[in-house]
């Protein structure tokens, strides 16, 4: 099978200024590649916007399905949307977007070049607990990029161990953001574009976008990552833990070696209901990191102003607004 059988550009091929080298990752909305700069022989990764549910590869384009254009375009111009907001942020523990650009009937996100590998392999190659001052650098890192994402109002939506780089110095970066992938999922109905199995809380699980989500959201995902790694299991699924919670706590569960009131701060963000969460990152970091040495990271964070004047900040989910639903079309499914 050829590699426009599986529907992936061909390494070798030339995308705007820039030369795949192979693979990184795939998906049901799009495939990662490992590119290099032609002018400046610099790598950086670059997120086709695939759809496949909505499109499929002719050749090297992505066309559309035929009863599916209204909503590939909306869903391509949501993606189009969400880089640009990514690119404004300027955050170590950010992966940093530098262009964004329309081709072969698609849109793709140029992203600098992460080295390292994603959280979920880290622990697994680890072959030991990671220590409580490898999880507080991870963990300062990442609050510290959420508190000024939601202070942009702007949500990752997609926090687990896969979508979080680890640096060979230890330092994480979050990649993969999940807004774009959450509202077209929401019209479509489509869980799988939405939630990440142990991750997501509960309200990300409602298609019908009467759930509020918030600063809460991400936390609860941030918190589940980190039971993964204190305990070596993600927890349960949140609309099984509605119907009976048996998941256990990380206080209890954990392995030794951990600060109580770090085990306590990470039960507290799993609570089902948002509203028994702590509702912002400041709040929830003055318990996960009690009894630290350390409580800040020092890191140095900006935001650019928006690209486009007419670009909102944070669009809401659809539903919440005109501007935010696709087009008419088929029903969804």
């Amino acid at each position: 099978m050829t590699e426009q059988d599986t529907g992936i550009l061909p390494a070798g091929f030339k995308l705007e200024r820039y030369r795949i080298v192979k693979q990184l990752a795939a998906g049901g909305f799009g495939i990662t590649y490992l590119a290099e700069h032609s002018g400046l022989g610099k790598q950086y990764a670059i997120k086709e916007h695939f759809p496949r549910e909505y499109a499929s590869r002719d050749g090297t384009s992505v066309r559309p399905n035929t009863a599916d254009k209204s909503i590939y375009k909306w869903a391509l111009e949501r993606f189009a949307e969400e880089a640009k907001k990514l690119a404004r942020f300027k955050h170590p523990a950010i992966v940093s977007v530098a262009d964004v650009f329309e081709a072969n009937g698609t849109a793709y996100m140029v992203m600098e070049f992460e080295p390292g590998t994603s959280m979920s392999r880290w622990l697994e190659g680890l072959g030991r607990p990671p220590t409580q001052a490898e999880l507080d650098k991870i963990a300062i890192a990442l609050l510290d990029a959420l508190e000024v994402m939601h202070g942009a109002n702007f949500l990752h939506r997609d926090i687990a161990p896969d979508n979080i780089m680890i640096r060979p110095d230890g330092s994480p970066c979050l990649i993969d953001f999940g807004a774009a992938r959450q509202s077209v999922g929401q019209q479509s109905k489509t869980l799988t574009a939405i939630i990440k199995a142990g991750y997501s809380p509960a309200e990300q699980y409602d298609t019908e976008g009467t759930q509020r989500q918030g600063p809460w959201s991400d936390i609860y995902a941030l918190a589940a990552t980190l039971y993964r790694a204190v305990t070596g299991a993600r927890p349960p699924e949140a609309p099984g833990r509605l119907l009976e919670d048996g998941m256990r706590p990380a206080l209890e569960r954990a392995a030794p070696g951990y600060r109580r009131e770090f085990l306590e701060a990470i039960d507290a963000a799993l609570a089902l209901a948002p509203k028994a969460r702590p509702r912002s990152v400041t709040e929830w970091r003055g318990r996960l990191l009690a009894g630290a040495p350390h409580g800040g990271s020092g890191q140095s964070a900006t935001i650019l102003p928006p690209v486009a004047a007419q670009l909102p900040t944070f669009p809401p989910l659809p539903g919440a607004s005109p501007s935010a639903r696709p087009p008419s079309g088929r029903p969804l499914p």
